[in-house]
């Protein structure tokens, strides 16, 4: 037998084999349930602690109203911003950290300040790279924010009438991934 004679008949016998299952085709399958339920997503948030009162005070009087407006800052005054927070921090495996931001660039005095600020839990010391966890919600997180206006060693005449809008600063508790 050749060779063409010889592919012909397996060619034939593969066609023959294949369509011996056409129109019959059929497959199972089965399913298993899940336990399961509706999930709910956690929350994070900072809820204004009204007593006492979140105040700023300048060299260490109390700002009247907290108007910042009346205030006109001088190479070696010091701005005092002091409030508290309950936090709401609900979710299994959340952690968060705490921090200080929006006064870097917003407005032309800020290169000439320093801002530090720390934070207490439930009226303890907060310590460097402590987390907010769900165990914490409830709790009340106090902020000092620390506004110096650093009095030089040289005259710098160019910081007169330059502005920082206070009102950007804000503390926020921002979600890490958690291990």
């Amino acid at each position: 037998m050749n060779k063409s004679t010889k592919g012909a008949i397996a060619a034939g016998a593969a066609a023959v084999l294949l369509m011996g299952g056409a129109g019959t085709l059929a497959y199972w399958n089965a399913e298993g349930s899940i336990a399961g339920g509706a999930i709910e997503a956690g929350t994070l948030a900072l809820d204004p602690v009204t007593d006492p009162a979140a105040t700023w005070r300048l060299n260490g009087t109390t700002v009247t109203g907290n108007n910042l407006s009346s205030v006109r800052i001088v190479p070696g005054d010091t701005l005092t911003y002091t409030g508290a927070w309950t936090i709401d921090a609900t979710g299994d495996n959340l952690q968060a950290d705490v921090s200080f931001s929006g006064l870097e660039a917003d407005g032309s005095l800020a290169a000439k300040l320093t801002v530090n600020d720390t934070y207490t839990l439930e009226g303890d010391p907060l310590t460097a790279g402590a987390e907010i966890t769900e165990a914490n919600d409830g709790d009340v997180l106090g902020a000092t924010v620390v506004v110096n206006f650093p009095f030089g060693t040289a005259v710098d005449n160019d910081s007169q009438g330059m502005t920082l809008n206070l009102a950007a600063g804000k503390v926020t508790l921002t979600q890490t991934d958690a291990p």
